[in-house]
């Protein structure tokens, strides 16, 4: 829930000022005030996005863990705390974005020594950190698992793993590897982006063109794309959640119905007042 969450606040927050810019003013580009917040709330939920899926993965290998005392770890208290503890770092780690950001060229962002600093910032905290951590974590996690499946004693004590325990094990693995395929490129392209604007001053059409638009894929389209993708990977991950949604979309389907069936049958009782009405109104001469 918290991944979906951070997921669904970054996502919204970064693309509805972009897309109401397409046709009416763009404010984030020309309030200070609007860029540094709007910056600071997208970096704040997307870290904290990125790190709760670390979370999830320490938490799914602590279940399947032979030692008690790491097994301990795997419970919902532990899991609140964790969450609280890590939107409070990434609070007050982002303030940087509240002092630093700026708009240059009508374009906000970071530039400068301070962009080239963030450049570098971003490959170790969004990219070499999150994706080790999520690598090496995914590796003792299915360790672990062949472990627990090759012990003689049975699953179904009361840490024992049962079958939701590994469904949730195999959605924390595929969204590991939907994280690190959507994310490793954007750290690498942040740097050359900043390196070479302030190194190469006059860059050709071409060049610009070419840049612009491995930009976009790379830190617009796939990044964003990756806080996108909770939806699609439970569905394609989980058949119980396929089948939770069929249900929902059928019980909504059938609420439609029903509130399209009671309109029909007022609108036929308010019609068939009115002609009692006008039968019962004597003819003029």
């Amino acid at each position: 829930m918290a991944v979906s969450v951070f997921g669904l606040i970054s996502a919204n927050w970064a693309i509805a000022s972009i897309v109401y810019a397409l046709d009416h003013f763009n404010m984030v580009n020309s309030s200070l005030v609007l860029c540094r917040i709007r910056g600071y709330i997208i970096h704040v939920n997307s870290m904290c996005f990125r790190y709760t899926i670390i979370l999830m993965c320490a938490d799914r290998y602590a279940l399947c863990n032979s030692r008690i005392a790491i097994r301990a770890l795997c419970r919902p208290q532990i899991a609140y705390r964790s969450i609280g503890i890590l939107l409070v770092f990434w609070m007050v780690v982002s303030i940087q974005l509240l002092i630093w950001e700026n708009i240059e060229n009508k374009q906000c962002g970071v530039y400068g020594i301070y962009g080239q600093i963030f450049s570098f910032y971003s490959l170790i905290f969004t990219g070499t950190i999150p994706i080790s951590t999520m690598i090496s974590l995914s590796i003792l996690l299915m360790n672990a698992l062949r472990q627990v499946r090759s012990r003689v004693q049975p699953l179904n004590s009361t840490r024992g793993l049962n079958r939701r325990d590994i469904k949730l094990m195999r959605l924390v693995l595929v969204e590991v590897v939907v994280y690190t395929l959507c994310t490793f490129t954007h750290p690498f392209m942040s740097i050359y982006t900043n390196i070479t604007n302030s190194i190469v001053l006059n860059k050709t059409a071409e060049r610009k063109q070419i840049e612009s638009f491995i930009s976009f894929i790379t830190m617009s389209l796939l990044l964003y794309l990756n806080y996108n993708t909770t939806f699609y990977v439970h569905i394609l991950t989980l058949k119980t959640y396929r089948t939770e949604v069929k249900q929902l979309t059928l019980k909504l389907m059938g609420k439609l119905k029903q509130i399209k069936q009671t309109q029909w049958a007022a609108l036929r009782t308010v019609n068939q007042t009115r002609a009692e009405q006008q039968a019962q109104i004597p003819p003029t001469v």
